[in-house]
């Protein structure tokens, strides 16, 4: 039975090589897959993850875009097993309700990966917060916090070690440099070391 998925998790809980992962078992299978992130997403132009050599080639699209249609228009010509979406926080809750309306209609799964939480105190990604409306299933990818070893649910803005608590939505940022955003317990968000 095909499914919407949300799976999420704090930062570098290794979200996309969990894609990658999922995206090889059905591609050892003869399976293929539809891999796609969101535009908002400049870091790569593929989905990559540090765990794993290999990215996978991804359809990308903009929050103006009509994800249900675009699927429509691909498996028109491809045969495809599962929608693969990375970086899920950043959909809007539009096209949340258009990843739903995918399963229900063409009976495929479609397994979103990315954060639930901004680095922002107390919001969530508006993607996030479709994802947790629409999805069948929602599972957390577990992770530890940088400063401890409690399971991480936070995620930490730090802008040259200084903590930002009201960024913009959409910041991109990894877990080096000077703008970084760790995976943190909610302790450790509220009195970073």
């Amino acid at each position: 039975m095909a499914k919407l998925y949300f799976r999420y998790g704090a930062m570098n809980s290794a979200k996309s090589a969990n894609l990658l992962m999922v995206a090889h078992n059905y591609h050892s299978q003869d399976k293929p897959v539809l891999l796609m992130k969101p535009a908002a997403d400049t870091r790569w132009d593929a989905i990559t993850s540090r765990a794993i050599a290999t990215p996978g080639e991804a359809m990308t699209f903009t929050s103006a875009d009509n994800v249900f249609d675009m699927v429509a228009a691909y498996i028109a010509d491809h045969t495809i097993y599962a929608v693969l979406l990375d970086e899920a926080q950043f959909v809007t809750e539009e096209q949340a309700e258009q990843l739903a309306a995918i399963v229900d209609r063409f009976h495929i799964p479609v397994l979103c990966y990315g954060l639930k939480n901004r680095a922002a105190k107390g919001k969530l990604f508006s993607g996030s917060y479709g994802l947790l409306y629409w999805a069948d299933t929602i599972e957390e990818i577990k992770n530890t916090c940088s400063y401890c070893n409690k399971k991480a649910t936070q995620n930490l803005m730090l802008i040259n070690g200084v903590p930002e608590y009201h960024p913009e939505e959409i910041v991109m940022a990894d877990v080096d440099g000077e703008l970084r955003i760790i995976p943190v317990c909610r302790a450790h968000y509220l009195n970073p070391q």
